[in-house]
Formats: structure tokens, C-alpha cells, sequence
């Protein structure tokens, strides 16, 4: 797929085996494993909101380094069928792709054990095809290495930057910290992530992000909402329940594929959440990050179910895609 993309996501792959276990354990504890996986779903930050997206009908890409393996052909072949532009999707040989290995205990709280695999052992110089052609970059966690240059080549392009983060040292060190505050649009992050931000920044509210480029910062609460901050009130948004809660992981891309449906398309802040709320809900209640992320109809359903019709997204509906219409 080439033309105009409207986002060119990056971030680790993943290949997720995702178990169910009696609970989360202390050191040296042992806990029962109630459903082990038959086999890897497909995940990782960038790719779950760029597969959410397209499942929308937008143009969207994304930029990661898989192993030259099997299950990373099989990724990539993946993608090409969810209509996910794939130029800038790197094979790097002799290592495997990255894998995540998360155990859910009946609160839906998860440990996650990761091999990053290729993504970390590549260490070239960053180009990016499909650059040229994005509205808007997103940044999610990856190789320190990688992500630094992805930003160089964002912001040389003039293309605005949008910045999910993850309580991670390695992928965030604090001295890049302030650098992505400042350079990004827009900046997602759920309770804990926004805790860890503020805290290393030195200052003492969410709302104190808003600094020269960003116009929004959006905390996700869990089963609580969400929050979005921006230069002049903080809204508050529910949150949409599941049919019913089987897995918990990838909701909070789920919540930002939704989220970026609505600014995309120009939606007010209230909106976007609400979407990204609904998009949420469906990723709940099956196992992987993108096994249920719903098409654009699915998501206008639940949303007429569960707030003011007179916000529906069916008002607010883009100029239809070549390939899909979102009307």
C-alpha cells in the first residue's frame, strides 16, 4: 500500500504468549497455570494501534525491526492483509523476533517477561520510506537506539510527533524525557506511566505537560476512564465495560487506536476519549491485543449504546478511503 498515510507507527513487534494463571506470585512462589497458549498472538505497542486503525479505515503504517524468521515473516504477511503499510518494516537475520511472555491473574493485573530480540540487536542508520507520505508519526516503546533516530527523522520532517509512553527506563531514559515531552502533540499515558513522567520531570501535575508543543495529555484510568488535559479544562471520560473480561492486555493501545480515530478526524477531545473508550472495551474480551479490535461499524454501535447520540461519530465521518469507507 502506498499514499498519503495518516500515521506511521513505531515500536517493538511482539509475538505474545498470553497465560492465565491462579495469581500473580511472590519471588520464589509458585502459581498455577490455568490456560497455557496454543500459540502466539500477533502484538506490541505500534503495530496494535496501527492494526486498530486500519481496522477503522485509516491509511496507517509502521516502522519496527522483526526477526528474519518464521514468525516474523509471519507478521509481516499478517499486516499486509490488515492493509498495514509494511515499507519501513526492517528483517534483520540471526535473531528472532521479539517475544512477549504475559501471565493474567483473575484481576487482570499481568507480568510481562520480554525478549526484544532483533528489534534490540540492529544497530543501522534509520531511513524511513514512508515518512514522506504521514500526517502524523506516533512513538511507543523500543530500542533506545531506534526510537532516537525515528524522532530525529520526525522532527526534521516538520511532522507532528505523538508520544504513548511506558514506565520504562531503558526505552525512556530520564535525560530523553524531557526532549519527547516537548516535541510531542500529544501525549498518552495511563495512571502509572503519568506518575512516572511527572515524578522524573520534577513537577507535580499531568496538567504541567502541556509544554510548548503539546496540545493534549491523555491519562487512561482503567475500569475508572480516562483524563484528557488541555490549555484550558480537563475532562473526564467513562469508561465502556466489556461484554465480558477475558484479557486485559493491549487495552490501553486499543484505547489510543480509538482515541486517534477521533483527532484524526478532528473530533473534540470528549469524543476522541469516548471512542477510544469503545475500542477499548472489544480488545477486553478476547486473548491477544488484536484479536477483537473492531471494524468501524462495531465501534459506531457500541458508541450509539453508550453515549449522547447527539456526539455519534457518524456525524464527524472523513472522506471515505479508496479501499474501505468509514461512512
Amino acid at each position: 500500500m502506498t499514499g498519503m498515510l495518516d500515521l506511521l507507527a513505531t515500536g517493538y513487534p511482539s509475538l505474545d504468549y498470553i497465560c492465565q494463571v491462579s495469581h500473580s506470585p511472590a519471588v520464589g512462589e509458585t502459581a498455577i497455570v490455568r490456560t497455557p497458549p496454543s500459540r502466539y498472538t500477533f502484538g506490541g505497542c505500534g503495530a496494535n494501534v496501527a492494526v486498530g486503525l486500519a481496522r477503522l479505515g485509516f491509511r496507517v503504517g509502521v516502522a519496527m525491526v522483526v526477526g528474519d524468521d518464521a514468525p516474523g515473516r509471519d507478521y509481516i504477511a499478517y499486516l499486509q492483509r490488515e492493509r498495514v503499510d509494511i515499507r519501513d518494516v526492517i528483517r534483520w537475520p540471526d535473531f528472532g523476533t521479539s517475544e512477549s511472555r504475559l501471565y493474567v491473574n483473575p484481576d487482570g493485573e499481568y507480568q510481562n517477561f520480554f525478549y526484544a530480540g532483533a528489534a534490540d540487536a540492529w544497530q543501522g542508520k534509520l531511513t524511513l520510506a514512508s515518512l514522506a507520505d504521514a500526517r502524523y508519526a506516533l512513538l511507543t516503546v523500543g530500542a533506545l537506539h531506534y526510537n532516537r533516530q525515528f524522532v530525529q527523522l520526525v522532527l526534521e520532517a516538520g511532522i507532528p510527533l505523538i508520544w504513548q509512553l511506558k514506565p520504562d527506563v531503558y526505552a525512556y531514559p530520564p535525560d530523553a524525557l524531557t526532549e519527547l515531552t516537548r516535541s510531542s502533540v500529544l501525549l498518552m499515558m495511563n495512571r502509572l506511566e503519568a506518575d512516572y513522567l511527572i515524578h522524573t520531570l520534577g513537577v507535580s501535575s499531568a496538567a504541567e505537560l502541556l509544554l510548548d508543543e503539546t496540545q493534549l495529555v491523555v491519562v487512561t484510568l482503567g475500569a475508572d476512564g480516562s483524563r484528557i488535559f488541555d490549555e484550558t479544562d480537563v475532562h473526564e471520560v467513562s469508561a465502556v465495560p466489556p461484554v465480558h473480561l477475558i484479557d486485559p492486555t493491549g487495552a490501553g493501545d486499543a484505547f489510543t487506536a480509538g482515541f486517534l480515530a477521533g483527532w484524526l478526524q478532528g473530533r473534540p477531545p470528549v469524543v476522541c476519549g469516548q471512542m477510544g473508550a469503545v475500542v477499548a472495551s472489544f480488545v477486553l474480551e478476547k486473548v491477544g491485543c488484536q484479536t477483537n479490535l473492531p471494524d468501524w461499524e462495531m465501534l459506531s454501535a457500541r458508541y450509539t449504546e453508550h453515549f449522547d447520540k447527539a456526539n455519534h461519530p457518524r456525524k464527524w465521518c472523513p472522506e471515505p478511503c479508496p479501499e474501505r469507507s468509514l461512512s
